[in-house]
């Protein structure tokens, strides 16, 4: 029977404490590498056995690339199974894991999978690890048993701990010598891999450097410009060169992990808020398709995963050229929670709330608040995980002394509507991270604030009517926005341009095109960027300096403090049937919190200096 006190102690924690039910409500990025507050692995369990059995097939050459298509509604716990497939990985070894993040400009996909498939890389195991020192690591070991293996024993001793070969090389590598030793490391390698690629080969080693050429290295693999490249002995590519490349790039990392007896896994996740394709028309799941083809034909020694709502395996399913064939090679089915594994879930979420207020559950009732009959009669009304978490919590922040029977409301009202909108956004600020470098991504998030401002009317003294992606190559700029400038009492046309490029040649033909108003028929330039112009580059700084003192142009700061609330916002708007909202909604809660209008990024965009 509960006591007086650990009822008050109940109720104290429950006003103070965050709702345990309207946490992780849906997982993202942040949670696939991180941790989940409920996971159930009998749930789906057929699909992480499938997985792993496709890894076995590929290890052992029985099977060159998998695809495997996982088909259920939302709350079925698709994403729950690339979590729990990442933490196996990150556990036990035996394969690489990528992670694929939705893509808004599909013209760029394939940039945008090399780039995330890098990144994901660079995740650490259990053991602080990178799956890039892993991979380097089993490559060296290749040397056990050569001719040239007494020369490198020291090294190939410490290769089943990359992180003690790291420390090794630091230690008895002098830095001005690096280059050198990895170069006869990399000829070393070849005379017993000679179908491994010269300069990927070179770039992965350098992985296991302390220097800055670690990093140099990884942005040659990710496709992000460097001046550096040619110290190290990398090849430049031109920047339009780099989605074609982008997929010969996936290729080195299977072939390389197909050495290392390491299958790689690329899964993606939430395929139906990728961007459209205007030109081709293609929808969403139509575009990851393609790209999830054109992998499949040009690598080996790969599974590719990807989760999908019924509705987006239909478009594919229409698809021609074989591509439903591929991408759903292995099509399975994401089977919904049974009433006993939603009773589970709900005692995790409880279990967390008792441990976070230091509370011993053993003072209370079972599935208190809630009563195990009430979770009963909503499962079996064949309720989703989501409907379930948000009647749980609606029910938690009622008095806890008193449960009705209603089951599931059928519309919040507006001011709960409100509250949950600004739960969710401080929740995912607190874990959102964003990376400075990829320049369409980040002027994806600026454009996507900028067109909800469009529709809520003046910041910065400007009315904007319009927010414009434009069309473009490499260089072109991202963003014109059209609008009435009040103060001026002028109608004004902004052209936007993120560029983080650390390459002074692609900087000169970016800001080259960013002056040239009469091409583009705008009023105002408006230059992106997170770092300082290196004063060496003379033309760049003397375009610049044309930009802003003739042309009254802008260069804005880019600081990621202000860009991370706009990451936020794009997120939850593209995924506003997932939280439960519809787009007008978020657009509207933005609205009514001054989420974009008094962003400062976007301030500085819009008003004129």
């Amino acid at each position: 029977m509960i006591t007086t006190d650990a009822y008050s102690l109940f109720e104290k924690a429950r006003k103070n404490c965050p709702n345990p039910f309207k946490l992780q409500e849906i997982i993202s990025a942040s949670e696939v590498w991180g941790k989940v507050m409920t996971n159930l692995p009998s749930l789906n369990e057929h699909i992480d056995k499938a997985i792993f059995d496709a890894v076995f097939e590929v290890r052992h050459n029985y099977s060159h690339q998998i695809g495997i298509a996982i088909k259920g509604d939302r709350g079925t716990g698709k994403s729950h199974i690339i979590y729990r497939t990442w933490r196996k990985i990150a556990e036990e070894g035996g394969a690489l894991f990528g992670y694929i993040s939705p893509c808004s400009n599909p013209k760029r996909i394939n940039s945008h999978v090399r780039f995330d498939l890098v990144d994901s890389f660079d995740r650490r195991d259990v053991r602080g690890v990178t799956q890039w020192q892993k991979l380097a690591a089993s490559i060296i070991a290749k040397l056990e048993g050569t001719e040239l293996g007494e020369k490198y024993r020291p090294y190939i001793e410490r290769c089943n701990s990359p992180k003690e070969l790291k420390k090794y090389i630091k230690a008895n590598v002098a830095k001005e010598n690096l280059k050198i030793f990895f170069d006869e490391l990399v000829e070393a390698i070849l005379e017993i891999e000679p179908d491994i690629d010269l300069n990927f080969l070179k770039a992965l080693l350098f992985l296991l450097s302390y220097s800055k050429d670690s990093s140099v290295a990884l942005y040659w693999i990710k496709g992000v410009e460097n001046p550096e490249f040619q110290r190290l002995g990398l090849p430049e590519f031109h920047p339009e060169e780099q989605e074609d490349k982008s997929i010969w790039m996936i290729e080195q990392i299977c072939k390389l992990g197909k050495h290392a007896s390491l299958p790689v896994l690329i899964c993606f996740d939430q395929i139906d808020n990728f961007g459209t394709d205007s030109d081709s028309g293609d929808s969403p799941p139509e575009t990851v398709a393609r790209c999830i083809d054109k992998i499949y034909f040009q690598c080996s020694n790969v599974i590719l995963i990807c989760c999908l709502l019924s509705d987006a395996w239909r478009q594919i399913e229409h698809m021609g050229s074989g591509i439903p064939d591929r991408v759903g090679q292995r099509l399975i089915m994401a089977k919904p929670p049974t009433v006993e594994e939603m009773i589970e879930l709900v005692k995790q979420r409880l279990n967390w709330f008792y441990q976070e207020n230091n509370l011993n559950k053993n003072n209370y009732p079972d599935l208190y608040p809630f009563e195990e009959s009430q979770i009963k009669k909503i499962a079996s009304q064949g309720a989703g995980v989501r409907s379930l978490m948000q009647w749980c919590a609606e029910k938690f922040e009622a008095e806890a002394t008193v449960i009705q029977e209603t089951i599931i409301e059928p519309e919040n009202p507006p001011e709960d509507k409100n509250k949950k909108f600004l739960e969710i956004y401080t929740n995912l600020l607190d874990k959102i991270d964003i990376s400075i470098n990829e320049d369409d991504k980040l002027a994806a998030i600026i454009g996507c604030s900028i067109k909800m401002i469009s529709e809520i009317g003046t910041t910065e003294n400007v009315v904007v009517d319009r927010e414009e992606t434009m069309n473009r190559n490499s260089h072109d700029l991202h963003l014109i926005v059209s609008g009435y400038d009040s103060i001026q009492q002028s109608n004004i046309k902004i052209g936007i341009r993120v560029c983080e490029t650390t390459n002074g040649n692609s900087f000169n033909a970016v800001i080259k095109r960013l002056v040239d108003y009469k091409k583009y028929g705008i009023t105002r330039g408006c230059l992106v960027r997170s770092t300082e112009i290196p004063r060496n580059w003379k033309i760049g700084t003397k375009l610049k300096e044309q930009l802003v003192n003739e042309l009254k142009g802008e260069v804005i700061d880019l600081k990621k403090d202000e860009i991370k609330p706009l990451v936020v916002i794009q997120t939850i708007y593209e995924q506003a049937e997932n939280y439960d909202f519809s787009k007008e909604q978020v657009i509207n809660f933005v609205k009514d919190l001054k989420l974009a209008t008094d962003n400062p990024l976007i301030r500085a965009i819009l008003g004129a200096t």
